[in-house]
C-alpha cells in the first residue's frame, strides 16, 4: 500500500530483518480512519526496524478481537507470530511500574486493587457502620427481619454485595479521580471539578471520604507506597528524571486500535517515551480537527499548535455550539463524544511532529481519499471529511445500480431476526459481483462477516437453533462461532458446580439428579457411561425418588414432617433392598415380615435391580453419599482458608476430566479459588463466611474477561457490541437494535460521584457514550455492507415499533442526505412467519429499481427455506386443481397394517396427534413423561383405575372363588394392605393428604369391589378368546384396510351351555372396572336418574362394535365409581357401517390432519341433539378455546395447537376433494328442520369439523343413548374426580385407557 510505504524512511527499509537497529525514543501517534491501513503501517514499521532476535515485541490492545486479528495478521505477513507479547494496557502498566521502581517500590499487586479492597471493606464495614457518619451504609446493611442473628447469612451476603460495589467505585476513583482520593486522604472533604475548582463534598456523601481514610489508616508504610496513585506518581517522576530503572524496559511499545485510555496510562506512556519508542495507532473517524462540534468543548484545553487542521479554515470553537453543529457532520457530532475526548487528550502528549522530523517520516496521518462509490463508502467519506448536511447535495455522486451497501430489516421477533439474517447471508455468500460492482472479484467468505448484538447471552440459543440446524454438507450450512458467552452459564461442569454450591438451599429434585448425571465429568467420576445413565434415570423414577437427600435434608428446609419417603435415600434403599432380597412376597409384604423376598425394615424392595446392571446402583449410592457429605459440610460457615480446602476436595470428589478442555477448566477453577483466598488473606479477612459468599466470589473469577477467549474462528462471528473491537469486516450486521435495548442502560449507583453532571471530565467513561461510539465504529468498520435489524413490528398485533434512537438517527441522516426514496429502497419489512406466502410471490421487487438488474436488486423478500417453497407450490397446485396435495412422506401402508383395537382407539382419541406422529415423526411428549420432581399430591381417575386393576391382579383372592363374595371387612383389609404397599413404594401422597386419599380410595373402592365380586360370582367361567378380523377396500387404494385383534377377558355365567351341547363359550360377557365417574345426573329434580357419559365409553364402544361387526354377540358390564353400566352389543349392520367409516377416516387421517377434536366434537354432537347447528358450533367453540370453565381448553393439546391454533382455524378447515359432500353433510345435520343454505357462508361454519365429528363420534353417541343402561352403584361415595373433570357431554380430560 502506498500510504504504508510512504510512512517508512528509505534508510530503514534496507535493514535486514535478522539484525536489530537502534530505536529512536519518542511518542509517535498515527491517526487513520481505516484500521487495516494502520495495521499495515505498524507491521511494516516493525519489519523495517526489527528488535533483536530474542527480544520480545510488546503490543497493547484493549480487546480479544483486536488481539487475535493483530496476531493473525502478523503471522500472515511474517509467516509466524513469535516473540510478541500482546496484553492489556492495565497489566502492562503495572509491569512498567515494577520494572522502573523494582519490587520494593511496586509490589506484585496493589493492596487497594479492586479484589483485595473488597475483602478489606468486608472486614471493616461491621465496625465502621456503628460510628456516626455512616448512616447510609448502616441502613443498607440492616437485616430484613427484626432479629439480626436469625439472618446472619443474608447479612453477610448483603455486606459482600456492598463491599464489591464500593471496591469498584474506589477503583474507578483511583483511575479517574486520584486527586479526589489524595484530598480525602489529607483530610479535605471536597470535590475537585473539571476546571480545578474545589467544592465541599455533599453532607450525605461524606462517608466516602471517611471510609477512604479508614482504609488508608490501617495500611502500613510499605502498603501505602504500594497504592496505585503513589506508585504511578513515583514511576512517572523516575522516568522523567532519568533515573536508572530497576529492570530492563521494553525498547518499543505499540498501542494498537484503542479508542480510549485513561489519562493516567497516557502519562506513563509519555514518560516511557523518553526511554523507548512508543507508537500509538489510533482509529480517528475524521481527518480534521473536530473536537469543537460536541457539547463540553469548553472543558478541553486547546494545545497549540493543533495536530489536525480546521476544515475549510473555520475555527468552530469561535462559533456558538448550534452554529458549529450546522458546520459538522451530524453522525460525528451525535456519536463521537468518547472518541473526541480521547483524541483531544492525546494532543496534550503528542510529540509526533518532532519524532516525524527526526525519523524523516513524510506522513503520519493515514486517511483515505475519494468521495466513495457505494452509499456506505459515501457515508464514511462524509464522516471522514466532517461534511455538514447542507453540503451533501453538492457532493452527491451517482450510486451503483441496486446498491445495497446499507440495508435495514424489520422483523417481528428476535427469532425472526436470526432467520432473516440466515437467508440474507446465504444470499450474500452466493452473490457473484458484476464488472461494474466496486467489489468485483471479491467473493465473500463466512470469516468476512461479523454479527454484533447488545447482549449475546439471550441470543445464543436462537443462533444455535437457526444456524446450527443444517448439518455439514448441507448447502445452507454457514459456519459460525459465538464469542463473549459466559462460561458459567453454558459449560456443563460449571453448571454442575454451581448447583453443588447451592446445595444448602436446594430441594434436590430427581430432575436435578438426572441433570447431574448428564455432566460427563461427574458421571465419569462415579463410573457411569451413557447406558448406565439411562438405567439410572429409569430406576430413579421406578424407585419413587422425587426430592430431598434424606429426612434430615428435608428438615433443614422446614419440611421434616414429610419424612423420608420419596427422598434419594429412600429410593436408594429400595434399589439396594431389591438387589439384596429380591421382589417382595405378597403375603410377607402384607404381614410386614422380613422373610426372604419380603419387606425388610419397612422398605419395599425395588426388584428391577439385578444382574450386571446392579453396578449402577452402587454408583448412585456413591453419588448420594458424596452429596450428603458435601451438604453436611456446606451448611457450616468457614474461613476463606477452610473454604479453599473444602472446595479443592469438592472438585476432586465430583469431577474427573476426560479431555484437555475439562482439565483446563478445572485448572482455571483452582486458580480462581487460589486468587480468592489470596485476596482475602491479603486484606486480613479471617472471619467465617457462608457458602453464598464463596459461590459468588469464586465463580465470578472464572468469568473475568481476558485476551485468551477465541474470537476469529473462520466462520461468521456472533459477538456482543463491545468497546474497541472495530475490526474491519466486509459485512457488519447489527441485530436487536430495538428502542430501549440500545444504547444499553447502565444505571450508576446514587453514590457514584463521577456520574454527577457537575463533576464530568473529558475522557470519563459512560455506557451510553460508549454505545454511541460503538455504533460509529461499526459503521466505519464495514467495507461492503452494513446490515441493521430490529423488531419493527409487534408479534402480537403487528403495530409498528421504533428502532434504537441511534438507528433512527442514521435513517434520518440517510433520508436527509440521499433522499427518502433511497431509504425506503433500503428498508425491508418481513412477514411474521418464515413460511409466509409473500416470500414466494412475484411482484415484490424493490421500488424504484429498473427491471433486469443484478441479483442484488432482485426481490427484497426471498428465502432459501426450500421446504416452505415446496409446501406453497403444492398448495398452489391444489388450489388450481392441477395436482393433489403432496403427502408428507411416502406412505408404506402395508407396514402400518393390520390395525388393532388399541391402535384404532388411540387414533380415535387424538387423530391429529396420530397424523403428526405417524406421517411426520413429530411427537409432542406430555409433560408428565418427564421425571417427576414432586411427590404425588393426588391421583386422577385414570391413575386410580390402573391402580385398582393392579390391586385386583395382585390379589386374585379378593375376587372370591366361584359363587363366593368376601365380606366388606375382608375386602377393606385386603385393600388396606395393598394400599400400604403403595405407600411404602412412595406412590401415594405424603402426610395428611395421603391419609385422606387412602380413606377416600378405600371408601370409593369397597362398593366397586363388592359389585365386582358379585359380577365375578355371576360369571365364574372364563370364556375362550375370540378372533376379530374386519377389512375395508377403499377405491383407489390397492391394499385393504384390515383390523385384526383378539377379544380377551371374557366371562360366562354359571351353567352356560349346560345340556345344550354348545359348549361353555356361548354368550360371552366382557367385565371391566373403571375408577372414574361414568355418569351424570341430567336433572336435579330426579337425582336417582343417571345417564352415561359418552366420553368415558370410547374404548368399550369400539370393542363391542368390532365384536358385533365380526359376528360376535358380546355384551359388557362396566363398574365405575358411581354406577354400573350394562352395555348391549350394537346392531351388527350399524356396527359394520360405523367400523368401515372409521377405517376409511383412519386412512384419510394418514393423508392430512383431520379438522376434528374429540372433546369439542362430543360437545358439538351433544348440543346438536337438542339445539340448532349454531348452538352446536358455539358449544364446540367453548370446549375448544374457552378458558373460563373448570377444564382447560382442548386447544392446549400441543398437536391441536400446532395445526388449528383457534376455533376459527379449526372451523374454517376443509377436506380436499370432499368440500361439497362435507358441506351437504353438515347442512343436513340440523334436526330442527332447517337444512341450511349452502350459499350462506354462515350456515357452513365448521362444515368439515361437523362432518368428521358425526363420522367418528356420532355412532358412539347413538349407541350410548340406545344400548347403555346405567344404574347407581349401591353404597357408592364417588366424590369429585381428581384431575378428571367431565362436562355434560362426557368429554373427559383424561384419556380413555380402560
Amino acid at each position: 500500500m502506498s500510504s504504508v510505504a510512504a510512512t517508512l524512511p528509505e534508510s530503514d527499509s534496507a535493514v535486514s530483518s535478522h539484525s536489530a537497529v537502534p530505536l529512536t525514543p519518542g511518542l509517535l501517534v498515527l491517526h487513520g480512519n481505516r484500521l487495516e491501513w494502520l495495521l499495515d503501517t505498524v507491521l511494516a514499521w516493525l519489519q523495517a526496524q526489527p528488535l533483536a532476535p530474542l527480544e520480545t515485541e510488546t503490543v497493547l490492545v484493549q480487546s480479544n478481537g483486536i488481539a487475535e486479528w493483530l496476531k493473525m495478521s502478523l503471522a500472515a505477513r511474517a509467516g509466524v507470530c513469535a516473540a510478541t507479547r500482546v496484553e492489556l494496557p492495565a497489566r502492562f502498566l503495572w509491569r512498567l511500574y515494577r520494572a522502573t521502581l523494582g519490587r520494593a517500590g511496586a509490589p506484585a499487586r496493589s493492596p487497594l486493587d479492586e479484589a483485595p479492597l473488597a475483602w478489606r471493606l468486608m472486614r471493616l464495614l461491621p465496625a465502621l457502620v456503628a460510628e456516626p457518619g455512616y448512616e447510609p451504609l448502616a441502613q443498607f446493611l440492616q437485616p430484613a427481619g427484626a432479629d439480626a442473628s436469625a439472618h446472619a447469612g443474608p447479612d453477610l451476603s448483603r455486606r459482600w454485595q456492598l463491599a464489591q460495589r464500593l471496591a469498584d467505585l474506589y477503583d474507578q476513583y483511583q483511575v479517574y479521580r486520584a486527586d479526589w482520593l489524595q484530598a480525602w486522604g489529607a483530610g479535605r472533604d471536597e470535590l475537585i471539578g473539571p476546571g480545578g475548582q474545589c467544592s465541599p463534598l455533599p453532607e450525605d456523601q461524606r462517608w466516602q471520604a471517611r471510609l477512604w481514610r479508614a482504609v488508608g489508616a490501617e495500611l502500613d508504610e510499605a502498603e501505602r507506597l504500594g497504592v496505585r496513585s503513589e506508585v504511578h506518581a513515583r514511576c512517572v517522576a523516575a522516568l522523567h528524571g532519568g533515573e536508572r530503572p530497576a529492570a530492563a524496559l521494553p525498547r518499543r511499545v505499540v498501542v494498537f486500535g484503542v479508542s480510549h485510555l485513561p489519562a493516567q496510562t497516557l502519562q506513563a506512556l509519555a514518560a516511557l517515551a523518553r526511554h523507548a519508542q512508543v507508537i500509538l495507532a489510533v482509529p480517528n473517524p475524521c481527518r480534521y480537527h473536530w473536537a469543537d462540534i460536541i457539547e463540553g468543548r469548553e472543558l478541553l484545553a486547546r494545545p497549540q499548535p493543533l495536530r489536525h487542521p480546521h476544515r475549510g479554515g473555520i475555527d468552530l470553537a469561535q462559533l456558538p455550539l448550534e452554529e458549529a453543529h450546522a458546520q459538522a457532520n451530524p453522525l460525528l457530532a451525535a456519536w463521537g463524544r468518547q472518541a473526541r475526548d480521547f483524541v483531544r487528550l492525546l494532543d496534550h502528549f503528542d510529540e509526533t511532529e518532532a519524532v516525524a522530523r527526526q525519523l524523516a517520516l513524510p506522513r503520519v496521518d493515514l486517511f483515505d481519499d475519494g468521495p466513495g462509490v457505494t452509499l456506505l463508502q459515501q457515508v464514511q467519506a462524509r464522516i471522514r471529511d466532517n461534511a455538514p448536511l447542507d453540503e451533501h447535495a453538492g457532493m452527491a455522486a451517482e450510486l451503483p445500480a441496486g446498491d445495497r451497501s446499507i440495508v435495514f430489516h424489520l422483523a417481528h421477533s428476535a427469532m425472526r431476526e436470526v432467520e432473516i439474517l440466515h437467508d440474507q447471508l446465504l444470499d450474500l455468500l452466493a452473490l457473484r459481483t458484476g464488472p461494474a460492482d466496486p467489489n468485483a472479484g471479491k467473493r465473500l467468505a463466512p470469516r468476512d462477516i461479523v454479527v454484533m448484538l447488545p447482549d449475546i447471552e439471550p441470543w445464543a440459543p436462537l443462533i444455535h437453533a437457526v444456524f446450527g440446524r443444517h448439518a455439514a454438507g448441507d448447502p445452507r450450512r454457514i459456519p459460525y462461532e459465538i464469542a463473549d458467552l459466559r462460561a458459567r452459564g453454558r459449560r456443563p461442569l460449571l453448571l454442575a458446580l454451581e448447583w453443588l454450591l447451592r446445595l444448602d438451599t436446594q430441594r434436590c429434585t430427581a430432575g436435578e439428579l438426572r441433570d447431574l448425571l448428564d455432566v460427563p465429568a461427574l458421571a465419569r467420576r462415579f463410573g457411569l457411561d451413557e447406558a448406565g445413565r439411562a438405567i439410572a434415570a429409569r430406576w430413579l423414577a421406578g424407585a419413587g425418588v422425587r426430592w430431598g437427600l434424606d429426612e434430615a435434608h428435608r428438615a433443614s428446609l422446614g419440611l421434616g414432617e414429610c419424612g423420608e419417603v420419596n427422598t434419594w435415600a429412600f429410593g436408594l434403599q429400595r434399589m439396594l433392598a431389591g438387589y439384596a432380597v429380591g421382589p417382595a412376597d405378597e403375603a410377607a409384604a402384607d404381614a410386614g415380615v422380613g422373610a426372604g423376598g419380603g419387606v425388610w425394615q419397612g422398605i419395599e424392595p425395588y426388584d428391577e435391580v439385578g444382574g450386571l446392571d446392579a453396578a449402577v446402583a452402587g454408583s448412585l449410592a456413591a453419588l448420594v453419599d458424596a452429596l450428603r457429605c458435601w451438604w453436611q459440610t456446606a451448611r457450616i460457615d468457614a474461613t476463606p482458608a477452610d473454604w479453599d480446602t473444602r472446595c479443592r476436595a469438592l472438585l476432586g470428589a465430583f469431577f474427573e476430566p476426560a479431555d484437555e478442555d475439562e482439565r483446563l477448566l478445572l485448572g482455571a477453577l483452582a486458580e480462581a479459588l487460589g486468587r480468592w483466598r489470596e485476596d482475602a488473606e491479603a486484606a486480613g479477612y479471617t472471619d467465617e463466611l457462608p457458602l453464598a459468599v464463596l459461590r459468588e466470589a469464586w465463580l465470578a473469577g472464572v468469568d473475568e474477561p481476558g485476551l485468551r477467549s477465541r474470537f476469529l474462528a473462520g466462520g461468521v462471528v456472533f459477538c456482543t457490541l463491545m468497546p474497541m473491537r472495530a475490526i474491519p469486516f466486509e459485512v457488519v450486521c447489527l441485530l436487536g437494535m430495538n428502542d430501549g435495548d440500545y444504547p444499553r442502560r447502565s444505571p450508576r449507583a446514587d453514590f457514584d460521584l463521577i456520574a454527577q453532571p457537575s463533576q464530568r471530565r473529558p475522557g470519563d467513561r459512560a455506557r451510553r457514550d460508549d454505545d454511541r461510539l460503538l455504533m460509529l465504529e461499526a459503521l466505519l468498520s464495514a467495507r461492503r455492507q452494513l446490515y441493521v435489524s430490529w423488531a419493527g413490528r409487534s408479534a402480537r398485533d403487528n403495530t409498528a415499533q421504533p428502532p434504537s434512537v441511534l438507528v433512527a438517527q442514521l435513517r434520518d441522516y440517510l433520508a436527509a442526505g440521499w433522499g427518502a426514496a433511497r431509504l425506503a429502497a433500503l428498508t425491508t419489512e418481513h412477514p411474521l412467519q418464515p413460511f409466509s406466502r409473500r416470500y414466494f410471490e412475484a411482484g415484490t421487487d424493490v421500488e424504484g429499481e429498473a427491471e433486469g438488474e443484478a441479483r442484488a436488486a432482485a426481490p427484497r423478500l426471498f428465502t432459501y427455506a426450500s421446504e416452505w417453497r415446496v409446501a406453497h407450490a403444492a398448495a398452489g397446485a391444489e388450489a388450481g386443481g392441477s395436482a393433489p396435495l403432496a403427502p408428507a412422506a411416502a406412505l408404506d401402508l402395508p407396514a402400518m397394517l393390520p390395525l388393532t383395537l388399541r391402535r384404532l382407539g388411540d387414533w380415535l382419541r387424538q387423530p391429529v396427534a396420530a397424523h403428526l406422529r405417524d406421517r411426520l415423526g413429530v411427537v409432542f411428549a406430555p409433560l408428565e413423561e418427564a421425571l417427576a420432581d414432586d411427590e404425588p399430591m393426588a391421583l386422577s381417575g385414570l391413575d386410580e383405575t390402573i391402580l385398582l386393576k393392579a390391586l385386583l391382579a395382585a390379589r386374585p383372592d379378593a375376587a372370591g372363588g366361584p359363587g363366593e363374595v368376601d365380606s366388606p371387612a375382608a375386602l377393606r383389609r385386603g385393600l388396606a394392605a395393598q394400599v400400604q404397599r403403595l405407600a411404602r413404594r412412595g406412590e401415594l401422597p405424603l402426610g395428611a393428604p395421603g391419609q385422606r386419599w387412602q380413606a377416600r380410595f378405600l371408601d370409593m373402592s369397597e362398593p366397586m369391589l363388592q359389585a365386582w365380586q358379585t359380577l365375578q360370582a355371576e360369571h365364574p367361567l372364563p370364556a375362550r378368546h375370540r378372533e376379530l378380523r374386519f377389512a375395508v377396500q377403499i377405491d383407489g387404494v390397492p391394499t385393504p384396510i384390515v383390523l385384526e385383534d383378539w377379544l380377551d377377558e371374557l366371562r360366562l355365567p354359571a351353567g352356560a351351555g349346560a345340556g345344550t351341547g354348545a359348549g361353555a363359550d356361548d354368550a360371552p360377557v366382557w367385565l371391566a372396572i373403571d375408577a372414574r365417574r361414568l355418569t351424570r345426573t341430567p336433572s336435579q329434580r330426579q337425582p336417582d336418574q343417571v345417564v352415561a357419559l359418552p366420553g368415558q365409553l370410547l374404548a368399550p364402544w369400539l370393542r363391542l362394535a368390532a365384536a358385533a361387526a365380526c359376528g360376535v354377540p358380546l355384551r359388557g358390564v362396566l363398574v365405575g365409581r358411581d354406577a354400573i353400566l350394562r352395555l348391549e352389543p350394537p346392531d351388527p349392520e350399524a356396527a359394520r357401517q360405523a367400523l368401515a367409516a372409521l377405517l376409511e377416516a383412519w386412512y384419510a387421517g394418514l393423508q392430512q390432519p383431520l379438522p376434528v377434536a374429540r372433546r369439542s366434537a362430543l360437545a358439538w354432537l351433544a348440543r346438536l341433539a337438542t339445539g340448532s347447528l349454531e348452538d352446536a358450533n358455539q358449544a364446540a367453540r367453548r370446549a375448544y378455546e374457552d378458558r373460563s370453565g373448570r377444564m382447560p381448553p382442548e386447544v392446549d393439546e400441543p398437536a391441536l395447537a400446532r395445526c388449528w391454533p383457534d376455533w376459527e382455524a379449526l372451523s374454517a378447515a376443509a377436506v380436499p376433494g370432499r368440500g361439497s359432500d362435507v358441506q351437504d353433510d353438515a347442512a343436513g345435520l340440523d334436526d330442527q328442520g332447517d337444512q341450511g343454505d349452502p350459499d350462506d357462508p354462515g350456515s357452513l361454519e365448521a362444515a368439515a369439523f361437523g362432518h368428521w365429528a358425526a363420522c367418528l363420534y356420532g355412532p358412539l353417541c347413538d349407541w350410548v343413548e340406545q344400548g347403555v343402561t346405567a344404574e347407581k352403584l349401591p353404597g357408592a361415595r364417588p366424590g369429585p374426580d381428581e384431575g378428571d373433570a367431565a362436562g355434560p357431554d362426557g368429554a373427559s380430560e383424561a384419556a380413555d385407557e380402560s
